[in-house]
């Protein structure tokens, strides 16, 4: 699953240069934070329900008989 959470991103505005990151999912729910090429670090907050973030997987990987377990 993991594969799968790096296909989706956020995107965070930095507060120092005002520049848009683009963050993988899963960096966001195992690191917590997103540097900035301007040196900034920045605290990411999570808080889409799992249940959002499966149905953004189903819907780029619809369930087929090979894949769904």
């Amino acid at each position: 699953m993991s594969c799968e959470l790096d296909d989706i991103l956020a995107q965070v505005d930095c507060p120092k240069c005002g520049a848009v990151i683009n963050v993988p999912y899963g960096q966001m729910r195992i690191q917590k934070a997103a540097g900035c090429s301007c040196g900034a670090l920045i605290r990411l907050e999570d808080d889409t329900p799992i249940g959002a973030v499966q149905r953004l997987i189903d819907e780029a990987n619809p369930p087929k008989a090979e894949n769904d377990s």
